[in-house]
């Protein structure tokens, strides 16, 4: 803990200040690519925390969805201080339908046949501390899943006094894999929707589940002491690692698999041009690691990448296009 403070004051004592014209909705880097707007600025659009100057925390989650039949997006909105889950129809116009309410959500990630949402939501727990002899309310974020279209009855899927967060469905709707932090780490567990029998994998966070069921593919903080993210694979059933994506520059969250499971979309921290200001863009990269590629270069953040069914396409979270750099959603197309 004392070296992520010490970490993030020097960040924001040596960090240079950048002066950003986020109305700009691509740059001359972005070549033919066409980004298509789903939100404004008065929809309120949350995404990740994201640390003064570009570096990310720890956890990184995924902040938008897309409904396996290409038909839904759901996304997190501030209205009346909190942060709740909104869904809107991809085909566009303003009909939106809010699903939770008075909660903070942090992520969000669709059942296989798009009946349910799973996500992230925080409960307030009395916890007893020994060393003063006193109880304090604390805030602790669960596992939760809903209906997507109708009802307002939310159930909570895990409930420990542990901070529990991005879960995502197994391919057959049967598990629910998530992380969990424990100590200064977070592991990856899973539980099951009918026993309730929950299993620990390994450590990392932000896991997302091949096709077949068999892998995990997840991020993982460097081991050197610079906060960097990189991607991994891990075998469930052997388990195998392997890194996928590492750099000694640049940082990597938020994986995501396209639909035949050849490309993963992510975040990447910065382009490694000292002159440049940090910056998170989006970036593809094949199963096994090659041809990475940098599809965004907009001096504003781009984050929480999400592939569409076809795989012809990407959302995101971006500040372009805005007045003040706040948050929406944009979709781009994506040539393989």
């Amino acid at each position: 803990m004392k070296q992520l403070l010490y970490f993030i004051l020097m960040v924001m004592l040596f960090g240079s200040c950048r002066t950003i014209q986020y109305s700009v909705q691509s740059v001359p880097e972005e070549g033919s690519t066409q980004f298509v707007k789903y939100t404004e600025d008065d929809d309120h659009v949350v995404g990740p925390h994201i640390m003064k100057y570009g570096y990310l925390f720890w956890y990184a989650p995924s902040c938008i969805a897309v409904s396996n039949d290409g038909s839904k997006l759901a996304y997190i909105a501030k209205n009346n201080d909190f942060m709740n889950l909104y869904i809107r129809s991809v085909e566009g116009g303003r009909s939106v339908v809010q699903r939770t309410f008075n909660k903070n959500i942090y992520d969000m990630s669709f059942s296989p046949n798009d009946s349910n949402i799973v996500f992230t939501g925080t409960n307030e727990k009395n916890l007893y501390l020994p060393s003063t002899n006193s109880t304090v309310v604390s805030t602790i974020m669960n596992i939760h899943r809903i209906n997507t279209v109708g009802g307002s009855a939310v159930q909570q899927l895990v409930s420990t006094s542990q901070q529990e967060l991005g879960g995502v469905y197994s391919p057959d709707g049967k598990k629910v894999f998530f992380s969990r932090e424990q100590g200064s780490q977070y592991y990856i567990w899973s539980i099951d929707l009918k026993s309730s029998l929950m299993t620990q994998y390994c450590e990392g966070f932000t896991p997302q589940v091949t096709s077949d069921g068999k892998n995990l593919v997840i991020t993982r903080n460097s081991k050197d002491g610079k906060y960097r993210g990189e991607i991994w694979m891990v075998n469930i059933e052997n388990g195998t690692e392997t890194l996928i994506l590492s750099d000694p520059e640049m940082g990597f969250s938020t994986p995501q698999l396209s639909a035949d499971g050849s490309t993963i979309v992510c975040v990447g921290s910065t382009s490694k041009q000292s002159n440049k200001p940090m910056n998170l863009d989006i970036y593809v990269a094949s199963i096994d690691g090659t041809n990475l590629r940098q599809l965004t270069f907009h001096p504003g953040h781009d984050v929480s990448p999400q592939w569409s069914p076809d795989g012809k396409s990407i959302f995101f979270i971006s500040q372009r296009g805005g007045k003040n750099g706040q948050f929406n959603v944009w979709k781009m197309n994506f040539n393989k």
